[in-house]
């Protein structure tokens, strides 16, 4: 299969290419983290978006959305399905780098005070990288 026709690919090399450009992004009135959280949340979601896809083409598998719960069953975010199905499909470590993304995704996105490190951001393309690699079609 050629990954290459996807979307989810044409966020990750739109991701490679901000991460290329992110001091010619940094606007002269604002410090790296607008720029860095803004590739840190693409990174999440081309990763996520692409196992996503990856589960579907190999195993059929889709996330119950939120209205398939019946009342009183735990509801389990379609996020958190993918996660438990990488690792019942023996992936535990892109489950993993999954989540490590999602984590820092979250204090980008939600925690705007905080600050994000070159070796954040560093660590989100990194963890990107794998998954798109280890998750070969």
């Amino acid at each position: 299969m050629d990954i290459t026709k996807y979307p989810q690919y044409e966020l990750y090399t739109f991701t490679e290419l901000l991460f290329s450009k992110k001091e010619d992004l940094i606007p002269d009135d604002c410090d790296c983290r607008c720029v860095y959280s803004t590739i840190i949340n693409r990174c999440y979601y081309s990763s996520y978006l692409y196992s996503l896809e990856w589960l579907f083409e190999k195993f059929r598998f889709k996330p119950r959305p939120r209205e398939d719960f019946d009342d009183g069953e735990e509801f389990i975010t379609e996020h958190k399905q993918v996660r438990e199905a990488l690792k019942e499909k023996n992936l535990p470590a892109i489950s993993s780098e999954l989540m490590d993304l999602a984590m820092l995704r979250q204090k980008a996105d939600y925690d705007p005070l905080s600050y994000i490190s070159d070796e954040e951001l560093s660590d989100a393309m990194d963890s990107m990288r794998i998954i798109f690699k280890k998750l070969s079609f």
